[in-house]
Order: C-alpha cells, then sequence, then structure tokens
C-alpha cells in the first residue's frame, strides 16, 4: 500500500498548475554574453555551469530525492537559444489556450519578453528556418511532412549508467584530463578534441557542484528540523548529495539519487526530449539486493525512494507552441523506463529489481516515465503476470515490447553492432528500441502524412487544400489503367516527401553539429570521450537517424477502397470518386459503401493487410539509400501521436469514407472503429505488415472492455492477446482498459477523474488534461470485448 508521505507528494503535485519560468532563460542569457565568444563546446559547457551554479535549489517537504529541474514544481523552463520568436508571439495565449495550458507568476511574462528579445537574429530555429529548401517548406506548409530539431535539441539520451556508477563523473573527469595530456596539439582536429575534454571536464564538474549545492542546503534543513524521522533523513540525502554522481553510489538511495542528478543535468542543457533510463532494474538490482541483504533498506523504503523519483520525474514539462501541443498533446517528454528481457548472456534478465519497479509504477501512478517491459518467451511468469494484472485494473501501464523483434531491429541499425549490446536495448522516446548508453538514434527526423500522399496521387500532386502544385506530376486520377498504376502514383509522392524531409533534416543537423554541441549528453554515451567529439558530430559508438510515417491505416484502407470499387467491381468510376471526395460526400450512400462494404485494416484480411506491408517495405527499401549528416543510416518508424488529429486538418475527404480533415487513424493501430472482429484479428493484422522492415518500430494502441476482461479469465485473454501478437513478431503493444461510461463521466467532472491515467501514444497522460478533440479521439478507439 502506497504511504502517506508518497500520498501527501502526489496530492501537491496533481494540485500544482503547470507553469513556465523566466530563470534559465535569464541565467541563458547572461552567460551567452559572458562566454559567446568561446568555441561553440565550451560555450555550451560554460553555460551549464553558470546555470547549474545559479539557479535555485530548493528541496521539499518529503522528498527523498534532491534535485530541481526549475524553480518551482511542474515547470517549464525556456531556452532562448534554441527559440525565442515564436514565444514572443504566443506567450499572451500561453494561459487560455486548450492544450497544454502554462500559467505564470505575476511579472514573468514581462520578464521572458524582456529576455527574448536580446536574441533577436541569434536563437537557433532563426538560423535553421533559412537552410531549408523552399519546396521542403512549402511541402510542411501543405501537411504532407514535418521536419524535425528546427527550435530544439537532438535530445534521446540513453545513458551509459553502468559505466557512470563504475566510476561516478570523477573517472570522466579523470578520462578527460589524461586524453589532453597525451594530446599534442598540432592541427585544428586535436585542438577542437582538446575543446571538447575541456567541455567535459566543466560540465562534469557543474554538476558535481550542483549536488554539493543540495548537499548543503539539506544539512541546513536538518539542522533546523525538529521531527527526528525527518531530520535523520536531510543529513542522509546531505550525505547523498556529498557522494554522488561524483563518485559511485554505495546504496541503492545512492543509486538514485546519483541517476537523478545524471537526468536533470541532461535536460537542463539542452532543449531535448526522451531522455529515458534503460535497462533500469539491472542497473540498480545489485546495490537493492545488497542493501537488503545489510538491513540498510526495506522494500517499503526503496519503494517510497522509487515513488519519489517518479512524482519527481513527472515535475519535468516542456513549453511548447500551439502546433506542437496539439501534435503532442498531455505534457509528454518520453521518459521510457524499461525493465526486463534477455540479458547479454541470452537468458532471463528479470530479478528482484524488476518487481519492484513495477510494484512502485502501481502504486505511484505517474504520467511518467513511462514504464515499458520487454517481453520474451521465457521471461519470468511472475512478473508478466504482474503487469498484466496492472494493465487488467485499468493503470494503462506497462507498455510491451517484444525481445524477438526489437533485438534483430537493434542489429540491423548500424554496422558492427554486436549481439550483446542489442540485447542491451531501451527505448528513446515512444517505441524506438536502440543500444543504450552507446547510441546516437535521432527519432526526430519528421513525419511523412500517408494520406495527404494518397490525396496527391488522386490529384497529380496538386494540392486542392492550398492550391498548390506541391507534390510531383504523377499522372491524374482518371487516367490510371489499373489499380497498379494508382499505387505506383502514391509510392513516388511518398518518396517525393521523404526526399525533401531527409535533404532538410540533414541541412538542420549539420547546423546541429556547428552551434548545438551538447557536452554533459555526450559524455554519457560511449564513444565520445573516446573519440574526442560531440554526439552531434558523430561522436556515439552507433548512429542512426529516426524519419516517421503516420496515415498507414486510412491509406491501406484508402487503396484498398480503391482497388475494390475502381478496378474490380467497376461500381464507381476513378472521376466520381475523385469527385465525391473533393466534395466531401455530398452523396452519403457512396461514403456509406465505402465505409461499410469496404475491407478494412485490422480484421484479418490477408490481401488488404499486405497493401500495409507493400507500404512500408517500399519505405524501407527506399529510405536505407539515404545517409544523414553524420553519414549515418535512416531508419523509420509508425506513429502518430496526438499528431493523427492535426494532419487529418489538411487533408479532404479520402476513398475510405473518410470525412474531409477528420483525424487519421492513429499509430500503426487500426481506424478507430473499424476493426470490428475483434482483438485476435486486430492483432495479427497489424503483426502482418510484418514489422521487420519498421527498423524503428511501430506504436500499437488497443481498448477493451473492463467489464469483459474481469476475472482470472480475463487476465489470460490480455496476456493471450499480447503473446499472440508477438508470436506473430509485433514489436509494442499498449492497452487502455476502460470503458466509454469513465471516459465520458470524465470529461463531465474532471475534478472527480483527476487522477485517471492514459495511453494518448508512447505515453501516459492525465486524461483530464487533454484538450477535448484528443479525449474525443481516445474514445473513438475500438473497444473490443471479450466473451469471459
Amino acid at each position: 500500500m502506497v504511504s502517506e508521505r508518497i500520498n501527501r507528494m502526489k496530492e501537491r503535485q496533481r494540485n500544482t498548475v503547470p507553469t513556465f519560468s523566466a530563470e534559465r532563460a535569464r541565467l541563458a542569457t547572461e552567460a551567452y554574453e559572458k562566454f559567446g565568444g568561446e568555441p561553440n563546446v565550451l560555450l555550451k559547457a560554460k553555460m551549464l555551469d553558470y546555470i547549474l551554479t545559479h539557479m535555485t535549489v530548493y528541496i521539499d517537504d518529503d522528498d527523498l530525492i534532491a534535485g530541481n529541474y526549475t524553480d518551482r514544481p511542474r515547470c517549464a523552463p525556456i531556452f532562448p537559444e534554441f527559440a525565442s520568436q515564436w514565444i514572443l508571439d504566443e506567450i499572451d495565449t500561453f494561459t487560455s489556450r486548450t492544450l497544454d495550458k502554462m500559467a505564470a507568476e505575476d511579472g514573468m511574462k514581462e520578464e521572458v519578453i524582456e529576455i527574448l528579445k536580446r536574441w533577436e537574429g541569434k536563437s537557433f530555429d532563426e538560423v535553421t528556418a533559412g537552410v531549408c529548401r523552399p519546396e521542403a517548406i512549402e511541402a510542411m506548409n501543405s501537411g504532407i511532412l514535418s521536419i524535425g530539431g528546427l527550435e530544439t535539441s537532438t535530445g534521446h539520451i540513453l545513458p551509459n549508467y553502468f559505466r557512470l556508477f563504475d566510476g561516478g563523473l570523477a573517472g570522466a573527469i579523470e578520462d578527460c584530463e589524461k586524453n589532453i595530456k597525451e594530446t599534442k596539439v598540432a592541427r585544428k582536429e586535436e585542438q577542437e578534441k582538446v575543446d571538447f575534454w575541456n567541455a567535459v571536464i566543466i560540465s562534469c564538474r557543474a554538476c558535481i557542484k550542483f549536488a554539493n549545492r543540495f548537499s548543503v542546503l539539506a544539512k541546513e534543513m536538518a539542522a533546523a528540523e525538529t521531527d527526528e524521522q525527518r531530520k535523520q533523513e536531510l543529513l542522509v540525502m546531505s550525505e547523498n548529495c556529498a557522494t554522488v554522481p561524483e563518485n559511485s553510489p554505495q546504496t541503492f538511495w545512492q543509486a538514485i539519487q546519483f541517476v537523478w542528478f545524471i537526468h536533470i543535468t541532461l535536460w537542463i542543457e539542452s532543449n531535448g526530449h526522451a531522455n529515458s533510463f534503460p535497462v533500469f532494474d539491472r542497473l540498480i538490482n545489485p546495490l537493492y539486493i545488497k542493501d537488503l541483504q545489510d538491513g540498510k533498506v526495506t522494500e517499503r523504503e526503496a519503494l517510497d525512494i522509487l515513488e519519489c523519483f517518479f512524482i519527481k520525474n513527472t515535475d519535468i514539462l516542456k513549453l511548447r507552441n500551439a502546433f506542437f501541443s496539439e501534435s503532442w498533446a498531455g505534457y509528454p517528454v518520453w521518459q521510457n523506463m524499461i525493465i526486463g528481457g534477455i540479458g547479454a548472456d541470452g537468458k532471463d534478465a528479470c530479478n528482484e529489481a524488476t518487481m519492484l519497479l513495477l510494484k512502485a509504477n502501481e502504486e505511484v501512478q505517474t504520467s511518467q516515465p513511462t514504464m515499458s517491459l520487454r517481453y520474451h518467451r521465457h521471461m519470468s511468469e511472475e512478473v508478466f503476470d504482474k503487469a498484466i494484472s496492472m494493465i487488467q485494473k485499468g493503470l494503462a501501464t506497462p507498455a510491451f515490447f517484444n525481445d524477438h523483434l526489437c533485438i534483430p531491429l537493434v542489429l540491423a541499425k548500424s554496422d558492427g553492432i554486436n549481439i550483446e549490446d542489442a540485447r542491451n536495448w531501451g527505448v528513446m522516446g515512444c517505441v524506438q528500441p536502440m543500444v543504450a548508453g552507446k547510441s546516437d538514434g535521432r527519432a526526430q527526423v519528421g513525419t511523412v502524412n500517408l494520406l495527404k500522399c494518397i490525396e496527391f496521387a488522386m490529384h497529380d500532386g496538386f494540392d486542392p487544400q492550398t492550391g498548390k502544385q506541391t507534390g510531383p506530376h504523377t499522372g491524374k486520377f482518371e487516367d490510371f489503367a489499373s489499380y497498379e498504376d494508382f499505387f505506383q502514383a502514391f509510392l513516388i509522392q511518398v518518396d517525393h516527401s521523404f526526399d525533401l524531409m531527409i535533404n532538410a533534416y540533414n541541412s538542420v543537423t549539420a547546423i546541429h553539429a556547428i552551434r548545438q554541441n551538447m557536452p554533459f549528453a555526450s559524455m554519457c554515451v560511449d564513444d565520445c570521450i573516446g573519440k574526442g567529439t560531440t554526439l552531434q558530430q558523430g561522436g556515439a559508438k552507433y548512429s542512426y537517424s529516426g524519419a516517421l510515417a503516420d496515415g498507414l491505416a486510412n491509406a491501406i484502407d484508402s487503396l484498398a477502397a480503391v482497388r475494390k470499387f475502381v478496378f474490380e467491381d467497376k461500381v464507381i468510376t476513378p472521376q466520381e470518386l475523385l469527385t465525391a471526395c473533393d466534395n466531401d460526400f455530398a452523396d452519403e450512400v457512396l461514403r456509406q459503401k465505402l465505409l461499410n462494404k469496404g475491407p478494412k485494416y485490422g480484421n484479418d484480411i490477408d490481401e488488404v493487410d499486405f497493401i500495409g506491408h507493400l507500404i512500408i517495405k517500399h519505405i524501407n527499401e527506399m529510405i536505407s539509400d539515404y545517409r544523414d549528416s553524420r553519414g549515418a543510416r535512416f531508419c523509420f518508424d509508425i506513429e502518430s501521436q496526438s499528431y493523427n488529429i492535426v494532419q487529418g486538418k489538411c487533408v479532404g475527404a479520402t476513398p475510405d469514407g473518410r470525412k474531409a480533415f477528420a483525424p487519421l487513424g492513429d499509430n500503426v493501430s487500426p481506424v478507430m472503429g473499424r476493426d470490428v472482429n475483434g482483438p485476435t484479428a486486430t492483432v495479427l493484422s497489424v503483426a502482418k505488415i510484418d514489422q521487420f522492415y519498421t527498423t524503428d518500430g511501430t506504436l500499437f494502441n488497443i481498448r477493451f472492455d473492463p467489464r469483459s476482461i474481469a476475472g482470472e479469465k480475463g487476465k489470460d485473454v490480455l496476456g493471450g492477446v499480447v503473446k499472440t501478437y508477438f508470436d506473430n513478431y509485433g514489436e509494442h503493444i499498449q492497452i487502455n482498459v476502460v470503458s466509454d461510461e469513465t471516459l465520458r463521466e470524465a470529461q463531465k467532472h474532471p475534478e472527480e477523474y483527476k487522477n485517471l491515467l492514459v495511453r494518448v501514444a508512447g505515453y501516459l497522460a492525465y486524461f483530464t488534461e487533454l484538450d477535448q478533440s484528443v479525449q474525443d479521439n481516445i474514445i473513438a478507439r475500438t473497444l473490443h470485448c471479450c466473451d469471459c
């Protein structure tokens, strides 16, 4: 049972209104003005040092883990070095917008405006805006694609916590000092390496000093504390912060404190996202077991430490513009904690900490970090049963990943990945597997809207929504002699969109390597210190970039409809279908025929599902010919977050019977309400697209009525669905067990459901913090019922 401490902390957090803060922006500006003439990597290190030295530090009542991300809980900092103009344009709307509102203290808005005006012409987004080809920007404005990295860091860091635990930051400093001593600077390249190593030293010492500030604070608070238990807690916290992260952690409590200081320093350093916790149970288990045996910690005390850690993770927020707040609704930052799976030795890696983390996740019920369980056929039945029981309770956590697919996917990402490294994979962001601690795999290239490609193929590359010829000429719809001709036109539009997006992204990331180097993040990943260069310049042992595609289900259904009704049954001509789509189905009879008589993805229909297979196979083969700005491979995945709502707003009516500007189907899931043959048929369809080709993963949502999967039989049904999907080589599945009635009641009475968590995409969100359009989209997902 959750402790009173955790209940108090959780209640405080859930009653805290998200805000934004000027403090980091002010300190970053002062640092930039002080150190702006330095080489970029040294500028970044000194900026981090200045921020960590001068930012507000505090320890809340009940805290067991010290360290704050901003000057107050549940608050978003501002990164003026990355973006300023959109904040100035939208700052008056932050408190009133319907999506991911952000409040501000009195005077905060005015201070932010004053600070950001000093960045005019200097912010990163103003630089990147000029490097993309005009046709790429026009395509982005049409909604057929997006371009990543324009105003954010590369992010997606999975630190090598095992190496960091081994020697602490003192070990990283020692390695850099040794490299500097052994390097004879005779060329520009050697000087750049020395600059990098010096930047790492500055960054590591900054993090150590930051921890020491909390050590002093905790000791001061202990001296004034009258409650003896709390006094002792504060004294231990003071000792912990004096020890880690400078040195190796000696206790379980210190291990969690160590991770937290590294983690928040990554977030403070740069405007990234998806900094995560790979194979976390393997990391913390040795010290957990040792402390249990030595009587230094009980299971209840360990749970409290972890649950404090989870709550503090949920404090981490990002300020986003209106477009991205709608695309990624629910304040996500994609901190993914993955547990379980196959170990480097090929055996089940589940351990005592695996169950401990699941218990903590079950008790505290926070939206961050996102808990994910690596499944394999020989895993601990106790662990799998615990995870399924949590899903059955409606907690929407953990998500499940399939080791039997993910390990081969990781091996395919980059040359030279060995099997031991591949088995030590974690998730960056939502569903992207990569080698933990040794990879820079940026899942932020951008997203291609596959349904918009259908619309372009029907209009010879012309965008009927903008009135511009945005895509290549591929022929008029009425002139296609066969379905195959139309399908080829669609693929040409897809190829053109990916080409524009990838080339634009490469231009952007080339600027990252010049202006946005991150020495602390680079220190966390092998082999940056050894190579003497940053992640942004290719320092990681393994590098790759991840592009995304969305609208797959609608594209499949539309292609199936064109094949059946136009070219096979010939019940409608191409011109008639084109006119019907352009008129948003003024003929409702035709629309109902397309909706209800056409075969649909998600119902285990081979010829329909095979269309999806052909699409992703083609994208995989096409994208494999490209290399990113570091010379690394591109991967791709199918996911949308809540972007499917935004993407739908730029696409007219389509042959699947979808009305103009309606949301797309989410992620790799069937279009909402169209998978009508039960959950087994649904998972078999999704698996049949052959996810070996989606080398950066696929995000799959499925929802069950809680009344239909009650009891032991219901738990067996849920477990069977997961195992069936994974036996057929699906990569990822996440399950909401919640009724329409509960969700509708939460819309009507949000104050009564403030802790209701749902899976939006590769993250959890509090349902009542979502905009109604996103809530309605979740409710529209098929509600599967099983006869248990």
